[in-house]
């Protein structure tokens, strides 16, 4: 099965222009999220605490068996307990590229090089197989919008879509509706308790981080 971070980042990637739906930052920060996730479901991580000042902990830094999410958990080591925010921005760092590497070797999308204005160089990540990512967005909209129960993959998801206001961009209907569907999936009862603790303290962080960026954004406008 994908990881979270993968499925993430392929939700988040427009299928046909192979940009990403949210702006950078909002990628970054739902991405170094999703490692979190990833590692707390292998039990690697426990979780003390509440919302961004939650704490994370290293309970395990035995190999994953799976290259990215080591890398992600030996950036962490050595560093605990430390603030569920920092973590997310810390895993947030130079993590984009590998999973869109991981993506393309899977056969997911293809990297497209060129320019804008044909000056400025851009590289987009289309779908080369459109089928994984439809069916995901299926799974999503099956939730958010009919109001099927998820499996913890797709609450895991979900959570993450919720933290950087996607909800929308995936699923149509009413933008209200969703995000509070997609609330009560991240606060319900799919995941044991310290997975749940854990979920609670990402999303939380990946949150505040992406309102904290957008508000300086903003600052920075009107300065």
């Amino acid at each position: 099965m994908a990881t979270i971070t993968e499925d993430l980042v392929l939700l988040l990637l427009d299928p046909e222009s192979g940009r990403a739906i949210v702006d950078s930052t909002s990628l970054d920060r739902a991405v170094g999220g999703a490692l979190l996730l990833d590692l707390s479901t292998r039990d690697r991580l426990t979780a003390d605490g509440t919302g961004a000042r939650a704490r994370l902990t290293v309970a395990d830094s035995s190999t994953t068996g799976d290259p990215l999410l080591d890398t992600a958990l030996a950036r962490l080591e050595g560093r605990h307990p430390l603030r569920a925010q920092k973590a997310v921005e810390r895993l947030a760092r130079k993590t984009r590229e590998p999973v869109l590497q991981r993506l393309v070797e899977r056969g997911l999308v293809r990297r497209d090089r060129g320019r804008i204005l044909g000056v400025f160089p851009v590289t987009t990540w289309p779908a080369a197989d459109a089928g994984p990512v439809t069916e995901l967005r299926r799974r999503i909209a099956e939730v958010l919008r009919d109001g099927a129960p998820p499996d913890q993959h797709t609450a895991l998801l979900i959570s993450l879509v919720h933290a950087v206001k996607a909800e929308h961009k995936l699923v149509d209907g009413p933008r209200r509706q969703l995000r509070a569907r997609a609330d009560q999936v991240a606060q319900g009862d799919w995941a044991g308790p310290a997975v749940r603790k854990a979920v609670q303290a990402v999303q939380t962080s990946v949150a505040v981080a992406v309102a904290a960026s957008a508000s300086a954004a903003e600052s920075s406008g009107s300065s």
